[in-house]
């Protein structure tokens, strides 16, 4: 079952026990620090779930499970139970575990799920470019709007479809269901003298005297 090019994983005869269409992979090397050659992983239906590119360390763990046209690469990780169906795309060094789920055409970017965590729909949970703080999903909440930023969201929390929740801030926005609150760092309420502006050049202090 296993293509001559794919040198990081092979798909065994290992079927799963409910789903028998989907089948155990078991190492061909060494990936990252947590999995030696020969080592069993998770279930795929097909080598399109987990990318075996050079260099990348993706893969499923325990009983997780990748299956239809859903990939899962660059870093990412699934433990536990957890499953990433339909067309849904997992990467950028995401993890999901336990019997968190992304199906449908859900994108997770550089994100953490567990619990029964959902990702639905056209949903997508996506770390900050600019801050590089990444939401954490917990609980039995789903999003099938977009959530992104420094936001974690638990209890029975819902993004609705077209609903956006992004937070750029130096705080962490924390959404249970049933209210909203902030999470703030201690330090954050200390005051400090102000710093100096950096020094400017001869050239540009000239400049300035010149307009």
């Amino acid at each position: 079952m296993r293509t001559t090019s794919n040198q990081k994983y092979e798909i065994t005869e290992i079927t799963h026990e409910k789903y028998p269409f989907l089948h155990r992979i078991r190492a061909l090397r060494d990936v990252g620090k947590k999995v030696k050659a020969g080592d069993l992983g998770g279930f795929v239906e097909s080598e399109s779930n987990l990318s075996f590119e050079t260099g990348d360390d993706a893969w499923i763990f325990g009983d997780a499970i990748a299956c239809n046209n859903a990939y899962v690469d660059k870093g990412s990780a699934l433990y536990g139970e957890s499953i990433v169906c339909g067309n849904a795309y997992v990467s950028q060094g995401s993890a999901l575990s336990s019997h968190a789920r992304a199906e449908d055409d859900a994108y997770i970017r550089g994100s953490n799920l567990c619990g029964h965590a959902r990702v639905s729909d056209c949903g997508m949970v996506l770390n900050s470019p600019d801050t590089g703080y990444a939401p954490f999903l917990s609980g039995l909440c789903a999003v099938y709007g977009r959530v992104c930023g420094d936001v974690h969201l638990t209890g029975t929390a819902l993004v609705i479809s077209g609903e956006e929740i992004c937070n750029e801030s130096l705080d962490t926005l924390v959404m249970d269901g049933k209210s909203r609150s902030v999470l703030r760092n201690s330090s954050r309420d200390e005051l400090a003298p102000q710093q100096p502006p950096p020094s400017r050049s001869k050239k540009e202090k000239g400049c300035e005297m010149s307009r």
